[in-house]
């Protein structure tokens, strides 16, 4: 579990017990790293090694996915169309902005993309699916 996720279980755990006051900064710091909507998600880009140096950075496998932005409550595409997952689905991410892939597995795109393109999600095609996260945008 990431330092970020745990102090989230830990304010939550406290929040019982919290003044008035506390959970009104807690709730702004929520503001800060949920999302409103849709944002511009950073995109692949060609390495050019005169250019990029690649030291301290971490490199994965290009998924063949669907890009989306999860902003802590609704998922968009990369150009702010709603994904409608089920609500099972969605309970399991945290309340946080992540920008990420959808994903189900090599060569399974058309699949993935007939999918969440259904405006009445259906709970078992969306069980295969993963969110393959890349970013926390709103995270220092």
């Amino acid at each position: 579990m990431s330092k970020v996720l745990k102090k989230r279980a830990a304010a939550a755990k406290a929040d019982v017990e919290a003044p008035a006051t506390e959970k009104k900064r807690d709730e702004k710091a929520d503001a800060k790293i949920t999302g409103s909507g849709s944002i511009d998600v950073m995109l692949a880009q060609t390495y050019k090694p005169e250019r990029d140096d690649p030291s301290g950075w971490l490199m994965s496998e290009k998924m063949d996915g669907v890009r989306c932005y999860w902003n802590g409550s609704t998922m968009y595409t990369r150009n702010g169309k709603i994904l409608h997952a089920p609500e099972s689905w969605k309970s399991q991410l945290p309340k946080i902005a992540l920008d990420g892939e959808l994903w189900s597995g090599r060569d399974a795109f058309q699949n993935i993309v007939s999918i969440v393109r259904k405006q009445k999600p259906e709970e078992d095609s969306w069980s295969s699916i993963k969110f393959m996260i890349f970013d926390a945008p709103l995270l220092k």
